[in-house]
């Protein structure tokens, strides 16, 4: 088998229009890939506490996540944590400083998948357009942040979310970020995780560990913080739905995520049918 590691974005790729259910065919071809001696792994931008209800219990084809766009690995069965990577006080100080700058409200996620708030921040969040999935983790995971970020540090803080980012705000907040944090553009907010993280960087572990190269590696997604994998990887498919970056980065090209566009692109560039 010429790739030896499949990883899937879920939310836009392997999801479909519910936020909790694989789309059509998922399933069926991702078990038909291990079947087939393929390992794998979701790379989704979720942390543990967030996956969707298709994973409980977790299938038994899938081997590995890749957690909090690529600040954690875990082994999908037991939980053991491989690999993580978190913000130093340092770098929750100066992105923290950023948002303030820019007046943009923020979410600093933990090691536990807690999302930490300023009051401020929350009824931001909570007054926005934005979706009512996303929210409605907020409402069950939200804490409030009373202190400075930086107070964080001893949680492991593995992502950090500015979900409200108006396209006039994105290149100061970026220059005062600096380097502190690697920031992705997911539609409509930026992402951050450390710097040293990602999803490619999470994969590239994972396939070291298992024995094989990025080359080894094919690699679904949709969205800012899957373009350098689906770049780098054998073969980084885009999904219809993808945000341009991710298409641009992609080597091919397979249908909407509510179509079955993932299941699709595994059957014919994984196992080779037609």
């Amino acid at each position: 088998m010429r790739y030896k590691l499949l990883a899937f974005d879920l939310d836009g790729t392997a999801l479909g229009s519910d936020p909790h259910r694989f789309a059509p065919g998922l399933a069926e071809a991702a078990a038909a890939a291990a079947e087939a001696g393929c390992v794998v792994a979701a790379a989704t931008g979720r942390p543990a506490a967030c996956l969707p209800a298709d994973l409980d219990p977790t299938p038994p084809w899938l081997s590995w996540l890749v957690l909090c766009d690529g600040a954690e690995v875990r082994d999908a069965h037991s939980g053991a944590c491989l690999w993580r990577k978190a913000f130093s006080a340092a770098a929750l100080a100066q992105v923290e400083a950023a948002a303030a700058r820019c007046g943009l409200p923020a979410e600093y996620i933990d090691r536990e998948g807690l999302y930490h708030m300023t009051d401020a921040a929350r009824r931001a969040v909570e007054a926005s357009g934005i979706g009512a999935f996303h929210k409605g983790i907020v409402a069950r995971r939200g804490r409030p942040l009373a202190g400075p970020a930086a107070g964080l540090a001893g949680r492991e803080v593995l992502k950090i979310n500015i979900p409200l980012v108006p396209p006039k705000a994105r290149a100061d907040f970026e220059a005062a970020a600096g380097s502190a944090a690697l920031i992705m553009d997911c539609g409509g907010g930026l992402e951050l995780t450390a710097p040293g993280a990602g999803k490619l960087a999470a994969v590239d572990f994972l396939a070291q560990r298992l024995g094989c190269t990025l080359a080894e590696v094919m690699a679904l997604g949709d969205s800012g913080n899957d373009a350098a994998l689906l770049a780098a990887a054998g073969l980084g498919v885009a999904m219809e739905n993808a945000q341009p970056e991710a298409k641009a980065a992609a080597r091919a090209l397979t249908g909407r995520n509510t179509d079955g566009g993932a299941a699709s692109a595994i059957r014919r560039w994984l196992l080779a049918q037609p």
